[in-house]
């Protein structure tokens, strides 16, 4: 009797292809966002924070205590650590641009992956090998040119990466540089997930920067690459607060993304794909100003599936009458920040 072809190795196509037809449960088009769009970023949005896993504050009145500050050109570099919602406690740099009295506006500088966390966003220099490299690549200082730009700008860093590695110091041990995967398997286990403590901690950020004077009422803008557009995309979704976004290197269909291609785990929530996609989430932005970009050779926001995307989201934006306020830059290089569109649009949406 002849034996079928057999199929031993496929598990991973077959999910892929299961991804790809299912059914969105509360995206855009399938749960009438067009006709109820309030109604439906309601529901959304909630949904959106039950599947991220947000895990209950213990720290309403967190503490805070500046560490050190130093000049830089164009700013002086603060660095902080704050009380997280848990009581353990947050790093960021806040950057003052020189001769600022009063901010016009507040940016949030978020960083992806990287040894280096939100040192290489505020362009820290500590000659550690690797440093000048990764931020040269990736022109990965964007928050310090923002601050040379007369941004107040802050650069917390997240979970699991440079100071705050569960694993110790990656330029110190050697390691991979996060423990972001460590942190993922066992949030799960709780129903939380990676990015969703990742996203509560700059939210808590927000809440401390709303109670400082001057810092109260002036807009609140965000921007990221790679794994910080990843954070700036999920924050902005479900915090509103954020009145101006801006998504680098990341968005793309995550069915041609960290479906079709493994990343770190801690791009996978789960069951994110059964209720929506990559624009559907971006359309919790709406109708505040986006801008979204990659690159011709950005592999992890791949341009064709970019193009589809954008497109879908241009026509929700536009289904709610502020196609205006979404745009989008495709430019020649590889995986890396770029201030071609970044600056002006900021400029335009924040700074008013």
């Amino acid at each position: 009797m002849r034996h079928p072809k057999l199929k031993l190795r496929t598990t991973v196509a077959l999910l892929n292809e299961i991804g790809a037809n299912m059914p969105r449960l509360l995206g855009y088009d399938e749960a009438g966002g067009k006709a109820d769009f309030r109604g439906w970023q309601k529901k959304a949005r909630r949904k959106l924070k039950d599947l991220l896993g947000f895990l209950p504050a213990r720290v309403t009145d967190p503490k805070s205590w500046l560490l050190s500050e130093e000049e830089d050109e164009g700013f002086v570099r603060e660095k902080w650590v704050l009380e997280s919602p848990f009581g353990a406690h947050i790093l960021f740099y806040r950057l003052v641009p020189e001769g600022m009295e009063k901010p016009d506006c507040v940016l949030l500088a978020l960083h992806g992956h990287g040894p280096f966390g939100a040192d290489s966003v505020a362009d820290v220099k500590g000659g550690r090998p690797g440093e000048a490299d990764t931020t040269r690549q990736f022109n990965y200082d964007y928050g310090a040119q923002f601050a040379r730009r007369g941004y107040l700008v802050y650069a917390p860093c997240h979970r699991g990466f440079a100071q705050r590695c569960d694993l110790g110091n990656p330029w110190e041990s050697g390691l991979a540089g996060n423990s972001c995967v460590d942190i993922n398997a066992r949030a799960i286990l709780l129903g939380s997930s990676d990015v969703g403590l990742r996203i509560q901690d700059p939210m808590h950020l927000i809440d401390w920067i709303r109670r400082r004077p001057g810092e109260k009422s002036v807009p609140l803008g965000c921007v990221g690459l790679s794994g910080g557009g990843h954070t700036t995309e999920l924050l902005a979704a479900v915090d509103t607060r954020i009145d101006v976004a801006c998504i680098q290197g990341y968005f793309a269909y995550w069915t041609e993304q960290i479906m079709a291609e493994t990343h770190c785990n801690c791009n996978y929530v789960p069951s994110l794909l059964r209720y929506f996609e990559q624009d559907d989430v971006c359309a919790l932005i709406c109708p505040r100003p986006l801008l979204v970009t990659t690159a011709s050779e950005d592999s992890v926001a791949p341009v064709k599936s970019f193009r589809r995307a954008y497109r879908s989201l241009k026509r929700i934006y536009g289904d709610q009458g502020v196609a205006a306020n979404l745009e989008q830059e495709i430019f020649a290089g590889g995986h890396e920040f770029t201030p071609t569109k970044a600056f002006p649009f900021f400029t335009r949406h924040l700074r008013r």
